[in-house]
């Protein structure tokens, strides 16, 4: 070792006499391990946020959206549906169809989005299927002999009392039939064969699937036509480019949209909470980097004869100054390594036990995530070290200053 590491390492260490060094490496020891530990949670709090509200989103929804402008049902999808397929980077295309309706139970009413899928095609486009906790996506498939399918989110069919194999009354503005009172909505009953879970309370309070032509017959829409098309792609592929092909390949008449652009407003906000919630969290190590500057200070008066030694034995100035700015740095480090490892242990007992839960209709999700991201703890890591080299420098150049002659002849 070094011998100005030696030095460093040894006025760390205080006499009884002056036990103030001892108190103040203490302090900035803690100070940096809090402010490290608190700014990678709150970064990693942030970060999981907006990760798993993105996965839960994305896992209802397919990556990219086609409809028509004016959102009239778009004719002869399955040639475009075809079009669509053939372009490099698509990995399916199915059709859906969405409306706004009214569900109805013997034991309550709430107003919906209900949505009509292919079973088959909806599979290769989103993970519905892995947010189901009662039944499958075939259960929707047609069939002549019993009330055609639907599917609800789990609050959803606990506001309105619904479970599996309930019958329940959908009543559509859409689709009016005239009687002889004037129009009236379209009604027809379902039944209950599944209930999902997707995470996110907006969508299990509101979301329903039934099959894409009960949809059609249910709304009215011709045999040809459907609100939209939902497109997945493939893996390592940048879905702004494919949207970018689908509209000039295709036709420049359909209205393409990337799904997180849709909600680009949602996840910008969350983007520039994280930046924030960055830069006010780092005022917390610049503030305990002040202890480590006093440190340094009243470290350098009560050393002042070792430093006139050190001088007149040959020491340089640049020496003197780099044992003073290791002291600094061996407090950023011990305080940085205390802190990662901290940070590490909430975040898994967190992730782990659920240990603070949210609630849903706020939050969208049901516990608090953190993202663990190795990219995070080195930079932060980093900004420490950076902050508290900073806050060495100005004491340790003070250092060299101090003329050796007169610090002998004071002693």
């Amino acid at each position: 070792m070094k011998i100005n590491h030696l030095i460093s390492l040894r006025y760390l260490r205080s006499r009884k006499r002056n036990s103030i060094l001892s108190f103040l490496s203490i302090t900035s020891v803690i100070g940096i391990m809090l402010g490290t530990a608190t700014l990678i949670i709150v970064v990693g709090v942030m970060s999981g946020f907006a990760d798993n509200l993105k996965e839960k989103m994305m896992g209802t929804n397919p990556e990219i959206i086609i409809t028509n402008y004016d959102l009239t049902p778009l004719l002869n999808y399955d040639k475009v549906s075809n079009d669509i397929s053939s372009i490099k980077g698509v990995k399916a295309v199915a059709p859906f169809i969405n409306v706004q309706a009214v569900v109805s139970s013997e034991s309550g009413v709430s107003g919906i989005v209900l949505k009509g899928i292919d079973p088959d095609q909806e599979k290769q486009v989103s993970r519905l299927d892995s947010f189901l906790l009662f039944g499958t996506l075939d259960d929707l498939k047609s069939n002549e002999d019993s009330l055609p399918g639907i599917l609800l989110g789990n609050d959803l069919a606990f506001s309105i009392g619904a479970n599996v194999d309930s019958v329940i009354t959908l009543i559509s503005p859409q689709g009016s039939v005239r009687g002889p009172f004037g129009y009236t909505p379209k009604m027809r009953k379902f039944v209950v064969k599944g209930i999902f879970d997707t995470g996110v309370y907006e969508y299990n309070s509101t979301l329903a699937y039934i099959d894409l032509q009960s949809a059609k017959d249910f709304i009215g829409i011709k045999s040809n036509g459907v609100t939209g098309l939902g497109v997945s792609i493939l893996k390592g592929y940048d879905s702004l480019l494919i949207v970018d092909n689908i509209q000039t390949n295709i036709t420049s008449r359909y209205w393409v949209r990337d799904w997180l652009s849709m909600s680009a407003s949602l996840f910008s906000a969350l983007k520039l909470e994280q930046y924030a919630m960055f830069i006010v969290l780092t005022l917390i190590i610049i503030v305990a980097s002040f202890s480590i500057v006093s440190m340094i200070a009243i470290t350098i008066k009560d050393k002042h004869k070792d430093i006139a030694i050190l001088r007149t034995y040959g020491a340089s100035a640049s020496f003197i100054k780099k044992v003073f700015i290791l002291q600094g740095l061996f407090i950023g480090l011990i305080g940085t390594i205390l802190g990662n490892l901290i940070a590490f242990i909430i975040s898994i007992l967190v992730t782990k036990y659920e240990i603070i839960s949210l609630p849903k209709d706020v939050y969208f999700m049901s516990t608090l995530p953190i993202n663990m991201d190795l990219q995070v703890y080195i930079l932060v890591s980093i900004c420490a070290l950076t902050i508290t080299f900073l806050a060495s420098l100005y004491p340790s150049s003070q250092a060299v200053k101090m003329s050796p002659v007169t610090a002998l002849r004071n002693d």
